[in-house]
Protein backbone atom coordinates (compact mmCIF):
# COMPACT_ATOMS: atom_id res chain seq x y z
CA UNK A 1 0.00 0.00 0.00
CA UNK A 2 1.38 3.39 -1.00
CA UNK A 3 1.89 5.91 1.81
CA UNK A 4 -0.02 8.94 0.47
CA UNK A 5 2.68 11.55 1.02
CA UNK A 6 5.22 9.28 -0.70
CA UNK A 7 3.26 9.30 -3.96
CA UNK A 8 5.01 11.08 -6.83
CA UNK A 9 3.55 11.71 -10.25
CA UNK A 10 5.89 10.61 -13.05
CA UNK A 11 3.91 12.38 -15.79
CA UNK A 12 2.97 9.11 -17.46
CA UNK A 13 -0.22 10.74 -18.75
CA UNK A 14 -2.38 7.67 -18.09
CA UNK A 15 -4.88 9.51 -15.88
CA UNK A 16 -5.31 12.04 -18.71
CA UNK A 17 -6.51 9.17 -20.90
CA UNK A 18 -8.55 7.03 -18.53
CA UNK A 19 -10.53 9.68 -16.63
CA UNK A 20 -13.12 12.29 -17.56
CA UNK A 21 -12.50 15.40 -15.49
CA UNK A 22 -15.51 17.39 -14.33
CA UNK A 23 -14.76 21.11 -14.27
CA UNK A 24 -16.29 24.23 -12.77
CA UNK A 25 -16.66 27.68 -14.27
CA UNK A 26 -13.66 28.67 -12.13
CA UNK A 27 -11.56 25.98 -13.84
CA UNK A 28 -12.72 26.99 -17.31
CA UNK A 29 -11.99 30.67 -16.70
CA UNK A 30 -8.42 29.84 -15.60
CA UNK A 31 -7.90 27.54 -18.58
CA UNK A 32 -9.23 30.11 -21.04
CA UNK A 33 -6.84 32.72 -19.66
CA UNK A 34 -3.92 30.32 -19.47
CA UNK A 35 -4.31 28.86 -22.96
CA UNK A 36 -5.90 31.78 -24.84
CA UNK A 37 -8.47 29.30 -26.13
CA UNK A 38 -12.22 29.91 -26.20
CA UNK A 39 -14.10 27.93 -23.58
CA UNK A 40 -15.97 26.05 -26.33
CA UNK A 41 -12.68 24.36 -27.29
CA UNK A 42 -11.92 23.36 -23.71
CA UNK A 43 -15.05 21.55 -22.55
CA UNK A 44 -17.65 18.98 -23.51
CA UNK A 45 -21.05 18.25 -21.99
CA UNK A 46 -21.80 14.65 -20.97
CA UNK A 47 -25.21 13.08 -20.37
CA UNK A 48 -25.79 11.34 -17.00
CA UNK A 49 -25.48 7.87 -18.57
CA UNK A 50 -22.03 8.73 -19.96
CA UNK A 51 -20.34 9.35 -16.61
CA UNK A 52 -20.71 8.12 -13.03
CA UNK A 53 -21.39 11.20 -10.93
CA UNK A 54 -23.99 9.63 -8.65
CA UNK A 55 -22.30 11.21 -5.65
CA UNK A 56 -22.35 14.69 -7.15
CA UNK A 57 -25.70 15.29 -8.88
CA UNK A 58 -25.54 19.01 -8.05
CA UNK A 59 -23.01 19.55 -10.86
CA UNK A 60 -25.42 18.63 -13.67
CA UNK A 61 -26.73 21.62 -15.61
CA UNK A 62 -30.22 21.73 -17.16
CA UNK A 63 -29.77 22.51 -20.86
CA UNK A 64 -32.10 22.23 -23.88
CA UNK A 65 -30.61 18.82 -24.67
CA UNK A 66 -31.12 17.57 -21.10
CA UNK A 67 -29.05 17.36 -17.92
CA UNK A 68 -25.37 17.67 -18.74
CA UNK A 69 -22.05 17.61 -16.87
CA UNK A 70 -19.26 19.95 -17.99
CA UNK A 71 -15.98 18.06 -18.45
CA UNK A 72 -12.62 18.65 -20.10
CA UNK A 73 -12.75 18.03 -23.82
CA UNK A 74 -11.04 14.95 -25.23
CA UNK A 75 -9.34 14.30 -28.54
CA UNK A 76 -8.35 10.84 -29.79
CA UNK A 77 -9.22 9.23 -26.45
CA UNK A 78 -7.20 11.62 -24.27
CA UNK A 79 -7.56 15.04 -22.72
CA UNK A 80 -7.31 17.66 -25.46
CA UNK A 81 -4.69 19.45 -23.36
CA UNK A 82 -2.33 16.44 -23.25
CA UNK A 83 0.73 17.03 -25.40
CA UNK A 84 2.59 14.44 -27.53
CA UNK A 85 5.19 14.22 -24.75
CA UNK A 86 2.47 13.17 -22.26
CA UNK A 87 2.75 16.54 -20.51
CA UNK A 88 -0.15 18.87 -19.82
CA UNK A 89 -0.05 21.91 -22.09
CA UNK A 90 -1.96 23.95 -19.51
CA UNK A 91 -0.27 22.66 -16.36
CA UNK A 92 -0.13 25.99 -14.52
CA UNK A 93 -3.85 26.54 -15.17
CA UNK A 94 -5.01 22.92 -14.80
CA UNK A 95 -8.38 22.26 -13.09
CA UNK A 96 -8.67 21.77 -9.34
CA UNK A 97 -9.50 18.08 -9.72
CA UNK A 98 -6.35 17.54 -11.78
CA UNK A 99 -4.29 19.33 -9.13
CA UNK A 100 -5.76 17.15 -6.40
CA UNK A 101 -5.51 13.75 -8.09
CA UNK A 102 -4.91 11.17 -6.68
CA UNK A 103 -5.00 12.67 -3.18
CA UNK A 104 -8.33 12.29 -1.40
CA UNK A 105 -9.24 13.66 2.01
CA UNK A 106 -11.73 11.36 3.72
CA UNK A 107 -13.73 12.10 6.89
CA UNK A 108 -13.28 9.77 9.85
CA UNK A 109 -15.10 9.06 13.09
CA UNK A 110 -12.74 11.29 15.07
CA UNK A 111 -13.90 14.36 13.14
CA UNK A 112 -10.61 14.80 11.33
CA UNK A 113 -9.85 14.39 7.65
CA UNK A 114 -7.46 11.60 6.69
CA UNK A 115 -5.40 11.69 3.53
CA UNK A 116 -5.73 8.67 1.26
CA UNK A 117 -5.13 7.92 -2.40
CA UNK A 118 -7.74 7.26 -5.06
CA UNK A 119 -7.31 4.03 -7.07
CA UNK A 120 -4.04 4.07 -8.99
CA UNK A 121 -4.87 1.44 -11.60
CA UNK A 122 -2.72 2.07 -14.66
CA UNK A 123 -0.74 4.83 -12.96
CA UNK A 124 3.03 4.57 -13.39
CA UNK A 125 3.74 6.40 -10.14
CA UNK A 126 6.86 6.51 -7.97
CA UNK A 127 7.02 6.19 -4.18
CA UNK A 128 9.71 8.74 -3.39
CA UNK A 129 7.47 11.80 -3.10
CA UNK A 130 7.61 14.43 -0.36
CA UNK A 131 4.22 16.14 -0.58
CA UNK A 132 3.43 18.69 2.12
CA UNK A 133 0.25 17.80 4.00
CA UNK A 134 -0.79 21.37 4.97
CA UNK A 135 -0.39 22.45 1.34
CA UNK A 136 -2.54 19.56 0.13
CA UNK A 137 -5.17 20.34 2.78
CA UNK A 138 -5.24 24.01 1.79
CA UNK A 139 -5.62 23.18 -1.90
CA UNK A 140 -8.37 20.68 -1.10
CA UNK A 141 -10.26 23.28 0.92
CA UNK A 142 -10.07 25.74 -1.98
CA UNK A 143 -11.22 23.04 -4.40
CA UNK A 144 -14.31 22.41 -2.27
CA UNK A 145 -14.96 26.13 -1.86
CA UNK A 146 -15.01 26.64 -5.62
CA UNK A 147 -17.09 23.51 -6.22
CA UNK A 148 -19.75 24.54 -3.71
CA UNK A 149 -19.90 28.04 -5.15
CA UNK A 150 -20.25 26.62 -8.66
CA UNK A 151 -22.96 24.20 -7.53
CA UNK A 152 -24.91 27.11 -6.04
CA UNK A 153 -24.81 28.78 -9.45
CA UNK A 154 -25.88 25.53 -11.12
CA UNK A 155 -28.74 25.20 -8.64
CA UNK A 156 -29.98 28.73 -9.36
CA UNK A 157 -29.74 28.11 -13.10
CA UNK A 158 -31.58 24.79 -12.83
CA UNK A 159 -34.42 26.30 -10.81
CA UNK A 160 -34.86 28.91 -13.53
CA UNK A 161 -34.77 26.15 -16.17
CA UNK A 162 -37.44 24.09 -14.39
CA UNK A 163 -39.65 27.19 -14.16
CA UNK A 164 -39.20 27.85 -17.87
CA UNK A 165 -40.05 24.22 -18.65
CA UNK A 166 -43.37 24.57 -16.85
CA UNK A 167 -44.09 27.65 -18.96
CA UNK A 168 -43.01 25.84 -22.17
CA UNK A 169 -40.27 28.40 -22.75
CA UNK A 170 -36.87 27.82 -24.30
CA UNK A 171 -34.11 26.82 -21.91
CA UNK A 172 -30.81 28.66 -21.76
CA UNK A 173 -27.86 27.22 -23.67
CA UNK A 174 -24.47 26.11 -22.37
CA UNK A 175 -23.03 29.39 -23.66
CA UNK A 176 -25.61 31.38 -21.69
CA UNK A 177 -24.95 29.33 -18.57
CA UNK A 178 -21.21 29.98 -18.74
CA UNK A 179 -21.74 33.65 -19.56
CA UNK A 180 -23.74 33.98 -16.35
CA UNK A 181 -21.13 32.04 -14.38
CA UNK A 182 -18.26 34.16 -15.68
CA UNK A 183 -20.13 37.32 -14.71
CA UNK A 184 -20.52 35.94 -11.20
CA UNK A 185 -16.81 35.15 -11.10
CA UNK A 186 -16.08 38.75 -12.00
CA UNK A 187 -18.09 39.91 -9.01
CA UNK A 188 -21.20 40.97 -10.86
CA UNK A 189 -24.60 40.85 -9.22
CA UNK A 190 -26.20 37.57 -10.43
CA UNK A 191 -29.67 39.08 -10.18
CA UNK A 192 -28.66 41.67 -12.77
CA UNK A 193 -27.08 39.19 -15.19
CA UNK A 194 -29.21 38.98 -18.33
CA UNK A 195 -29.48 35.22 -18.75
CA UNK A 196 -33.07 34.55 -19.73
CA UNK A 197 -33.20 33.02 -23.23
CA UNK A 198 -34.02 35.63 -25.79
CA UNK A 199 -32.93 38.56 -23.65
CA UNK A 200 -30.07 40.86 -24.69
CA UNK A 201 -26.58 39.54 -24.03
CA UNK A 202 -25.08 42.15 -21.92
CA UNK A 203 -10.13 22.63 5.89
CA UNK A 204 -10.45 21.15 8.86
CA UNK A 205 -7.39 19.51 10.51
CA UNK A 206 -5.91 16.76 8.38
CA UNK A 207 -3.58 13.85 8.83
CA UNK A 208 -2.06 11.26 6.52
CA UNK A 209 -3.01 7.60 6.47
CA UNK A 210 0.12 5.62 6.03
Amino acid sequence: MVEPLAFRCTSCGNCCRSLRVAVTAHDVARLARGTSRPWSKLVEWLAPDAVDMSGEPESFVELPEGRRLMVLAQRDGACALLGPDDRCRAYAARPRDCRAFPFDFQPSSDGRQHLALLPLTGCDYAEDGDSHLPTLASEDAERWRELREYQRWVGAWNRQAWHRKRLFKRLGSAAEFLERSFKQLEGGDPSRCSTAPGSPRTSPAAESDG
